[in-house]
């Protein structure tokens, strides 16, 4: 399975690409209009129910919360990894999240303070499950249900694409190139 190539069709990267431009889009036009409520709550021209010191929250008619527009400090985690634990440096960022009805996470648009961005999507229950990065090496990552990376598709410096599969306990089974 390790030498074996799998040529993505011109109109499949075509669509990837078209999806990716239509993913930013939604990002610029969330973060725009959460920005612009915060300005108009700020000047007092919208009435909020809700703001927090640390994060502004909309909630639906039953006080769920919809929207939450988030700076999360940076911290360090320790995560195991084939039986060793390293640790693992999370950045600030600025993130809003978009909830649904039941009060769980769907989708995450994260400003980090390293300059990149981030689209995260999650299931019914709130885990993500594809992610899309925006760095000097932008990418896109479809996670199982227990949050692990299993199939990533990015792009070098040079422009150069990248696809690799992972097992259940991350080892690559497929590269290419």
């Amino acid at each position: 399975m390790g030498g074996e190539e799998f040529p993505m069709e011109q109109n499949e990267l075509n669509r990837l690409s078209r999806q990716i431009a239509w993913l930013w889009v939604l990002w610029s036009i969330s973060f725009s209009l959460v920005f612009l409520l915060g300005v108009f709550v700020i000047t007092g021209v919208i009435t909020a129910n809700e703001i927090r010191a640390r994060r502004v929250v909309i909630v639906d008619d039953k006080g769920k919360p919809r929207i939450a527009l988030v700076m999360e400090p940076g911290q360090v985690v320790e995560l195991q990894r084939k039986g060793e634990t390293f640790p693992v440096h999370y950045i600030e960022s600025a993130v809003v999240y978009v909830y649904d009805p039941t009060g769980k996470s769907r989708i995450m648009l994260r400003a980090n303070s390293d300059h990149s961005a981030e689209v995260n999507l999650c299931d019914r229950q709130g885990k993500v499950r594809i992610g899309f990065t925006a760095t000097d090496f932008p990418g896109m990552t479809f996670y199982d249900t227990e949050g692990r990376g299993r199939l990533t598709l990015s792009l070098s410096g040079t422009g150069d694409p990248s696809i690799k599969l992972y097992s259940s306990d991350w080892q690559v089974i497929f590269e290419a190139p």
